[in-house]
């Protein structure tokens, strides 16, 4: 008597893999998410969403608008229709969805150019290497990047800090509802430490008319913030500062703002900035800092921080924290932690006060 291997479901007998919805299809879903991913950042980066704003269009003229192949923009645009971002019409004509209104560049909370940052080749690579890191616990972004730091790379990279700081500024479009969700109005002057365009300050400023702002960054951010900063009608109140947060920090102020920054970098790093912010707040007992990021969460649920920390670690080296984990980094630099308030998912605005 003879006995034989069952052959896989799909191969021997020739039957699909599964029916729809079983774990095992359930899993391919999520292995095709690199390809839609990869879907996404490259409609984005060639602006097919911002061609769409009048209506449904021939993949034709789309693909004659942004410079594509025709059979292939097709091909693209059928794949992201299947995630809803897209529509193909009986006609064969494609239009923009509800949700995929969010990849044009003229709205508020835009995130067009956060999905071109994402397919940048310094960045999409650095996943190619991701077993380095699983098994050395270090990134392998400087290697994808000739040995730079992201910062470097992207100061060598005009196009792609414009990139940058755009889709900073389109992220930062949450920053009305920050500005509601904390009462910053017993503060007289507010920093926000390397906050670009001054969106989110011109959000504080606008709530609490009775307070000035500095706006502290490198000069390839602070040189676009002009405009921001008047068409909020804040730009009078308002004293933008170039610097290096690693060296110092603007004295001053009564309470500091660090919105997605300390995700960029590790333990380190990050206790140096914390500290320079301490060091500002000398004689300043009431003076305050508030670090606005993720705070991930525990258990198994799904949290968009769960997947950001494996990217800030592949690529920077950096993290993303739980309660416990931003307590602790804190303390380290001489504060305390007061509290955390949740605000637009996932951020939260951790407060802390010097000790």
């Amino acid at each position: 008597m003879t006995t034989s291997t069952p052959a896989p479901a799909g191969q021997a007998t020739g039957q699909a893999t599964g029916p729809e919805g079983s774990p095992q299809q359930q899993v391919l879903k999520l292995l095709a998410g690199k390809m839609i991913s990869s879907v996404i950042c490259v409609l984005a980066q060639v602006g097919v969403a911002d061609h769409l704003t009048e209506g449904p269009r021939e993949v034709a003229d789309l693909a004659a608008a942004t410079g594509t192949d025709p059979g292939m923009l097709y091909r693209f645009l059928r794949a992201a229709a299947s995630v809803g971002l897209y529509e193909e019409l009986p006609d064969g004509r494609f239009t923009l969805t509800e949700t995929g209104q969010y990849m044009r560049s003229d709205i508020p909370g835009s995130l067009r150019y956060l999905a071109y940052l994402y397919g940048e080749e310094s960045i999409w690579n650095c996943f190619g290497y991701a077993v380095e890191t699983l098994r050395t616990g270090r990134p392998t972004g400087p290697k994808v990047r000739g040995g730079k730091g992201w910062f470097e790379y992207m100061e060598e990279r005009p196009e792609y800090a414009e990139v940058f700081h755009k889709a900073m500024t389109g992220t930062s479009d949450i920053s009305a509802a920050i500005a509601e969700a904390y009462d910053f109005g017993r503060f007289t002057t507010i920093a926000d430490i390397a906050g670009g365009q001054g969106r989110l300050l011109s959000a504080v400023l606008t709530k609490n008319p009775q307070a000035r702002g500095v706006l502290f960054d490198q000069a390839s951010a602070i040189q676009g913030a002009a405009p921001v900063l008047e068409a909020q009608g804040v730009a009078d109140r308002v004293e933008c500062v170039v610097g290096d947060f690693f060296a110092s920090i603007p004295q001053g102020p009564d309470a500091y703002l660090l919105k997605a920054i300390m995700h960029d970098w590790d333990d380190e790093n990050c206790v140096k900035i914390l500290k320079n912010i301490k060091k500002a707040l000398e004689g300043k007992p009431e003076g305050r800092v508030f670090v606005i990021e993720a705070v991930v969460p525990d258990g198994n649920d799904w949290h968009f921080s769960k997947a950001m920390d494996i990217a800030m670690g592949v690529s920077l080296g950096s993290k993303e924290r739980n309660r416990k984990e931003w307590t602790r980094l804190l303390a380290e630099a001489g504060f305390e932690l007061v509290g955390t308030t949740p605000t637009v998912p996932p951020h939260h605005i951790i407060e802390a006060r010097p000790v």
